[in-house]
């Protein structure tokens, strides 16, 4: 019984032989044993410019822009919003027709994977609406439904809606002030068909929890081509309805803009 062993110990050692370790695990364990670096969160979102000139017959100037960000981490995320639009008439009186302001600003902190409590606010600026100042600040709840996915045809959908309730203070240049409680229903949605193009639309309505008659409806609708890996021209059209405006105004206003536009 121990002859083998007693061999195996006495055998003489060759030293042009190599000893070689063999990695025995094979690489697929290897990777799903060591776990993925989480992804470092980051600001992104896109800026855009347009401007036109017309002389002649006419004597316009008119210039557009916007800008839009996103922070998103695993349970919140930080949303901000600009847009500026501006048009002058030199052959009119007076001679800017047209000067719009909006920024606004949104925390999200999210309960599970999709249901999240939100807080926003807003200020916004219109001459041609007799519009000064209209500040907004709410609170509210919201879901995402989608997230960069698949849902109806080829692309990818981001679409979310949201309730709450909101505060309301209108000051405007002639007409009467006014402040007021409101509800607010939101959604967003952007499908992106393929790299080269994209659309997407916002709406938020704001109806008064005093008076009926108050009745306010936002509409921002985007459509995107890519022009490099990160630049883009982009159609805007911006839609508001107020049921309340200010006396010998309109219900509603349209703003369209054709800007160039740069994503990071």
């Amino acid at each position: 019984m121990l002859i083998l062993p007693i061999l195996l110990f006495t055998l003489p050692i060759d030293p042009s032989v190599t000893t070689v370790v063999v990695d025995t695990v094979p690489p697929a364990i290897q990777d799903a044993a060591t776990p993925a670096e989480p992804k470092e969160p980051k600001w992104t979102g896109s800026v855009s410019l347009g401007a036109s000139i017309a002389d002649g017959d006419s004597d316009t100037r008119s210039a557009s822009s916007t800008a839009d960000a996103e922070y998103r981490r695993e349970n919140d995320r930080f949303k901000l919003g600009f847009a500026w639009n501006y048009q002058q008439d030199k052959n009119a009186t007076p001679s800017i027709t047209q000067r719009r302001s909006l920024f606004k600003a949104q925390y999200d902190y999210f309960f599970s994977k999709r249901t999240y409590g939100l807080v926003q606010a807003s200020a916004e600026a219109d001459k041609a609406a007799d519009l000064a100042l209209r500040t907004t600040i709410g609170v509210g709840a919201g879901h995402q439904f989608l997230e960069d996915e698949a849902w109806i045809g080829e692309g990818t959908w981001k679409v979310s809606a949201e309730v709450g309730v909101t505060h309301i203070d209108e000051d405007f240049d002639v007409a009467k002030d006014n402040d007021y409680m409101s509800a607010r229903a939101a959604y967003s949605a952007a499908w992106t068909p393929n790299a080269k193009w994209g659309l997407s639309q916002t709406c938020e309505i704001f109806p008064s929890l005093e008076d009926s008659d108050d009745l306010l409806i936002k509409l921002d609708t985007r459509g995107k081509m890519a022009l490099t890996e990160k630049m883009f021209g982009q159609l805007q059209w911006l839609w508001t309805y107020d049921n309340t405006p200010a006396t010998g105004l309109s219900r509603t206003n349209d703003i369209y803009a054709l800007t160039i536009g740069w994503s990071f």
